[in-house]
């Protein structure tokens, strides 16, 4: 075959980048032999999509809702209709593109997506077209330090009544207490539970889980629709402590821990007016036949909180110094323009990005999935750290999933 390589590559190779930034690249198109082309060109798009059915018997009620975001396309070589040999060789075709400041970040669900990529074609005289197509990640800042309740602790407690055989068998206390309430990816959540087991029965599980709440808007096809929105929510829960246990009767057991938040979108996916994500921490006591369950919801940003009072590290010469913290708290956060200390893969996997548009002349990395800011804490020194950048992972095989 005379083409031998055709792919997009970003000037980031992690192919991650805040909205309010250029996309640059090149699209590189490398010939054995020269071939007749008559353009090259690369499309932009980003968008939202969601889609869930409601099923009525034998029939059904789609919903769905789309907004576009980007909608580009650029011409990188044009010959004209009648083509012209493009010379052998390898060729790097640059681009750039201005992305706005109030574009939503990347998500991928269950019932919908926030989707950026792009896809260069090559139309020849009398061929079919051939394709190459790459997604990228788009971070829309949630600064934690604007958030008034960010740095404030999150308290919750219930006390639950255990029925016994025929009769009450005493009451089981718990109480949660989480350091505070704004995180970002990579920082530790510090939490205690107390447990009072005042029953007659043994506690044998605890659990704590970081549940993802995401809420789906859609409109009906139905031709007796009133046209109103409807609403669709779908939970993922990343499990933070899964802990067996023996607390006897009328014993009491404190659980004093931290863990990281893993790679995430942040809260409320702003700029997205048909996607919404709040995250919820939930703690469950298994007594006999009753849970008893406390849920308090937390904010996962992108940008730490800046903590008063603690000296920040000399960086690296050329290192930007964002994860450094002031001495004293600012009247305004400073501008975030550089990128974080690292980025990783949604902790939620990768998904399928062929649609109906790709066919088998389409190639490119179609498994997929967004990578979010991830911070690394120093727990000796009580701030962030400051590490290179970790390379991009290498591709596997997709996890299933419902496209849409």
């Amino acid at each position: 075959m005379k083409l031998e390589t055709f792919e997009i590559r970003f000037d980031n190779p992690r192919g991650v980048f805040c909205a309010g930034e250029q996309v640059k690249g090149n699209v590189v198109v490398k010939l054995r032999n020269p071939m007749k082309i008559r353009k090259i060109s690369l499309y932009f798009e980003g968008r939202s999509k969601s889609h869930w059915e409601v099923k009525h018997g034998r029939s059904k009620t789609d919903y769905r809702a789309n907004e576009t975001y980007i909608n580009e396309l650029f011409d990188l070589y044009d010959a004209g209709t009648g083509g012209a040999d493009h010379p052998a060789g390898e060729h790097h075709y640059p681009f750039c593109l201005q992305l706005r400041s109030s574009l939503p970040s990347s998500f991928e669900g269950r019932r919908g997506y926030v989707r950026y990529f792009c896809k260069s074609s090559i139309n020849r005289p009398w061929k079919f077209d051939e394709h190459t197509k790459r997604a990228f990640t788009v971070i829309h800042h949630l600064d934690l330090n604007v958030m008034p309740t960010a740095g404030m602790p999150v308290w919750g407690e219930q006390d639950e009544a255990v029925e016994g055989c025929c009769c009450s068998a005493g009451n089981v206390q718990a109480r949660l207490t989480i350091n505070k309430t704004g995180f970002v990816p990579g920082e530790p959540i510090t939490y205690t539970i107390d447990i009072f087991n005042k029953s007659d029965s043994n506690i044998d599980r605890v659990e704590l889980d970081l549940k993802q709440l995401v809420t789906y808007t859609g409109y009906s096809n139905s031709i007796f629709s009133s046209g109103h929105p409807k609403h669709h929510t779908k939970v993922d829960v990343y499990p933070l402590l899964n802990h067996p246990c023996r607390i006897k009767k009328n014993t009491e057991e404190h659980i004093n821990r931290a863990v990281c938040v893993p790679a995430l979108p942040p809260s409320t996916l702003e700029g997205c007016g048909i996607i919404d994500i709040v995250y919820y921490v939930e703690l469950k006591v298994n007594v006999r036949w009753t849970t008893i369950s406390i849920e308090r919801e937390i904010i996962i940003g992108t940008i730490p909180m800046h903590f008063a009072g603690v000296p920040p590290e000399p960086p690296p010469v050329g290192t930007p110094t964002h994860g450094a913290a002031p001495s004293a708290p600012p009247l305004e956060p400073p501008p975030y323009s550089e990128p974080p200390p690292s980025y990783e893969e949604s902790v939620f996997g990768r998904v399928e990005i062929r649609d109906e548009n790709d066919d088998e002349h389409t190639s490119g990395q179609m498994g997929w999935a967004p990578s979010y800011p991830v911070y690394h804490y120093d727990a000796t020194r009580q701030h962030f750290q400051i590490l290179p950048a970790q390379p991009e992972a290498p591709l596997g095989a997709p996890p299933a999933y419902n496209q849409i």
